[in-house]
């Protein structure tokens, strides 16, 4: 299983796939901080904070919720494709006789998880680079927008609270929760491709899932329950978002669980 799971995550790491990761990375945080800071109008300056040059922070910049609603398609084109690899190339059926497909199986997801969470996490982590390099400061910004300040956070976003105790603990906890996040949309993709041999076609499934839940949501006016809403922190304020934020973790985790489930149990007949 080690060998497999290295071998496995080297080919991944080293895939051309990160190119497309790469350009949109780019893509995305030059519309951020065109956004963020090119206004029309002249607004005021905040006190020095290295959020203000971060995806999903910054009030202003539109960067954030073009990641959020890609982040599906960069975890699952990175991390989920592993497993159909493994039996498009030829290498499953070498595979096999020496270890058990079970343990192949959830090889495969660990692998998807650890690369589709590196792959959506990436343009976040950019930023933070970016951020750290260019303002080195945690100044705290007021979360009211009038005509000496501009904010960071709205003060009725869910995680202002947070915010003003500890804005290294929100940090944290948000590049964890991205990754983990991700790392369940691919494993998500990983699990649909036990059930079908064309290629690609288990990138799509995550991505689907996050448009339904996105639309759905809009149209029943509850738009806290999607993560491209209450993970867009300076702007979240649509209730609710501490619901949605405990539930989607589990629910995908559910998802991947029973798709794990009936493929063992398909395998079993």
């Amino acid at each position: 299983m080690v060998a497999l799971l290295r071998r496995q995550l080297r080919s991944g790491f080293l895939s051309w796939k990160w190119g497309v990761v790469a350009v949109a990375t780019v893509l995305i945080l030059l519309l951020q901080y065109r956004t963020a800071f090119y206004m029309p109008w002249k607004l005021p300056q905040p006190n020095p904070n290295f959020f203000n040059y971060m995806l999903l922070f910054s009030y202003f910049g539109r960067g954030s919720t073009i990641y959020l609603v890609v982040l599906p398609f960069l975890a699952a084109f990175i991390g989920g494709s592993i497993y159909s690899d493994e039996r498009l190339s030829g290498r499953l059926s070498l595979v096999l006789p020496r270890t058990p497909h079970g343990r192949v199986v959830r090889t495969s997801l660990l692998s998807g998880f650890i690369l589709g969470g590196s792959a959506g996490s990436t343009p976040l982590m950019v930023s933070l680079v970016i951020a750290v390099i260019h303002r080195p400061h945690m100044w705290f910004v007021e979360g009211v927008l009038n005509a000496y300040n501009y904010p960071l956070i709205d003060s009725r976003s869910w995680v202002y609270g947070l915010y003003r105790y500890n804005q290294i603990l929100l940090l944290v906890l948000t590049v964890i929760y991205i990754f983990v996040l991700a790392g369940l949309m691919a494993d998500v993709a990983v699990c649909v491709s036990f059930f079908t041999r064309m290629r690609y076609v288990e990138v799509l499934a995550p991505i689907v899932l996050t448009v339904a839940v996105w639309m759905g949501v809009g149209i029943f006016g509850v738009y806290g329950l999607c993560y491209i809403n209450f993970l867009n922190f300076g702007v979240a304020t649509r209730p609710p978002n501490e619901l949605g934020a405990a539930l989607t973790l589990p629910v995908l985790a559910a998802i991947v669980a029973m798709l794990y489930v009936r493929e063992r149990a398909q395998d079993a007949l």
